[in-house]
């Protein structure tokens, strides 16, 4: 996860994939997380952001990246 907090206003971009449909596992590992990106506003709102998106930040707002984690591998172990 990544977390950056604006001192002015500005337009931020990302592009980014495995928001919607998660990693695949290989050989029988399941699927990995998807990912997220959200903008915490300074005056408490949350908005989440597509994975290809623009959104205009202004002093204290602050954008998260939550990559996404990779599919396993395997058939997995149950205890």
């Amino acid at each position: 996860m990544r977390r950056v907090r604006f001192g002015d206003e500005m337009t931020v971009n990302i592009l980014s994939s495995r928001r919607v449909i998660a990693p695949f596992g290989v050989d029988g590992g399941e699927p990995g997380a998807v990912g997220r990106n959200r903008i915490f506003r300074a005056d408490g709102r949350v908005e989440e952001l597509a994975g290809n998106s623009q959104a205009e930040v202004g002093p204290d707002d602050v954008f998260e990246i939550s990559t996404p984690g990779g599919g396993g591998y395997g058939t997995p172990v149950r205890k």
